[in-house]
């Protein structure tokens, strides 16, 4: 029995699943003669080229296959042109030209870093002891922790071995950027420039140390102390090389070490820098080389116009952007992989700051560090940048003249007869001109002739459903005799 009924469920399934087929096949037949239409009124309406050869009557199977394959080349080849055109436009829309107009433009300054030789000031040096370690002078262990201080205040990333001479000592275990700041020298260079502009030094802490910048706007993240928003508006300074002249005179009574770099950019402890103490003076010839942008390109993505400005960071540690401080990150993070802590100079940075025993560390892979080696670092490039030159270097020695006290570096700036300026050359209107050009030459199209295949779609479904049925209108013809005596029967109803 359970047999029998198993086989009456099966019949019943079958014939279910045959009447299930029977109508998708009707329904997809419906569909298909409705797609076939439309593709005919399609082709004899548009006003693409070639599509009317393919349905036009009296033509040979062999024509028509013929016109398929132009209209699918046509269409290949508008398809290949445009998305070439739209990866132009979307990765690469802007060219570097090289301007010569020099004579109208104003020339940027540079920025100077200023790292004094000696970086500790010895009336802060008792009370800097005093407040850690309850040491005054005087005491057994007083020149021992006199020379820690020294070590840590006149430390770079270039001479991290000084921290090898201190053990494990775990009274050691202060904050080396805190004592490096209480100890660190005032600025006393003096400053005359051609613009006659009142130049501000700025304390900063980078991997030469406790420096001080001037005419950089790159400052902000570096800056041991909160910056004056009104010591920095004339920043970055410009001048016009064809009438005063463009000159930086610097002048003090110290050994210092003088970094010339771009204002859109910290130092690099890399970089060859000019080094002077009483009694000489430098004269340095500098060459610049300017980088800036034209209108719109401000508005592109950055990885559109591929450069950052100064404003737009990459890190949340950072408030600006700069190629050199970019690969300050990108050594900070090498560090942090060698010994599990980051150098005291990247302060402004989250993360385990070095003590003593992290910047013992350090200092066995400083050649790792120098050359970053291991470390994958990709820096964009600056949207606006000046790179500064020293083309020559003259020493005086003035022993024995009244200008025998102070050190002296004077700097001037050479004429650029040339420079780099990023402009916009693919703009959206560009795009649709190429996307037009292309189906025109190769299709005949037109704006309109897109409007058409959209407005043939609508009216298409609007009017056309595979699911409407159609129902055949059948025409009962009369006999002629019966047609002709209501014809007749009108006329002379008409007439009576």
């Amino acid at each position: 029995m359970a047999n029998n009924k198993d086989l009456i469920f099966d019949d019943e399934w079958n014939s279910v699943d045959e009447e299930i087929c029977s109508k998708m096949s009707v329904f997809g037949s419906k569909v298909a003669r409705v797609m076939m239409q439309s593709w005919k009124e399609f082709c004899s309406e548009t006003s693409f080229h070639g599509f009317n050869h393919i349905t036009a009557e009296r033509r040979h199977w062999s024509e028509r296959l013929l016109w398929v394959c132009f209209i699918v080349a046509s269409v290949w080849l508008v398809l290949d042109i445009s998305i070439g055109q739209w990866q132009r436009y979307d990765e690469n829309p802007t060219i570097v030209t090289l301007e010569k107009d020099f004579r109208t433009w104003r020339i940027h300054m540079p920025a100077v870093t200023a790292c004094l030789k000696n970086k500790v000031d010895v009336k802060k040096l008792p009370n800097a002891i005093k407040s850690r370690w309850n040491v005054e002078a005087g005491h057994p262990k007083y020149f021992y922790y006199s020379r820690f201080v020294t070590a840590v205040a006149s430390s770079t990333l270039e001479n991290l071995k000084v921290f090898e001479q201190f053990g494990d000592d775990p009274t050691l275990d202060v904050d080396l950027f805190r004592l490096a700041v209480d100890v660190m020298e005032d600025s006393n260079i003096k400053v005359s420039n051609g613009e006659k502009i009142k130049a501000i030094w700025t304390p900063v802490m980078t991997e030469l140390g406790v420096c001080h910048t001037l005419n950089s706007v790159a400052t902000a993240d570096i800056a041991i102390f909160k910056s004056n928003l009104s010591n920095t508006k004339d920043n970055p300074m410009t001048c016009q090389a064809d009438t005063n002249g463009c000159f930086l005179y610097l002048e003090c009574a110290s050994q210092i070490d003088y970094y010339l770099h771009s204002p859109y950019d910290v130092v690099d402890y890399t970089e060859a820098h000019t080094t002077t103490s009483p009694p000489l003076i430098a004269h340095v010839d500098v060459t610049t080389t300017e980088i800036g942008v034209g209108p719109g390109v401000r508005a592109l993505l950055p990885r559109r116009r591929q450069c950052l400005f100064t404003d737009e960071p990459t890190t949340a540690s950072r408030q600006v952007y700069s190629t050199h401080s970019c690969r300050q990150d990108c050594r900070r993070r090498l560090a942090m992989e060698l010994c599990g802590c980051q150098p005291f100079y990247y302060f402004y940075a989250a993360g385990p700051t070095c003590t003593v025993r992290g910047m013992r560390c350090l200092s066995l892979h400083q050649h790792r560090l120098f050359t970053l080696e291991g470390q994958r670092c990709s820096c964009s490039q600056q949207c606006v940048d000046a790179v500064f030159k020293e083309a020559l270097e003259k020493i005086e020695n003035m022993t024995g003249g009244p200008f025998g006290l102070q050190g002296s570096v004077h700097y001037t700036l050479e004429q650029p007869r040339e420079r780099y300026v990023r402009y916009i050359v693919f703009y959206f209107q560009d795009l649709v001109v190429s996307f037009g050009g292309a189906a025109g030459l190769f299709l005949g199209a037109s704006f309109i002739s897109f409007v058409e295949v959209g407005y043939f779609l609508i009216e298409r479904l609007s009017r056309s459903s595979p699911t409407r049925t159609v129902t055949d209108v059948q025409r009962f013809n009369a006999p002629y005799e019966t047609r002709i005596r209501e014809l007749t029967n009108i006329i002379q109803g008409h007439f009576n």
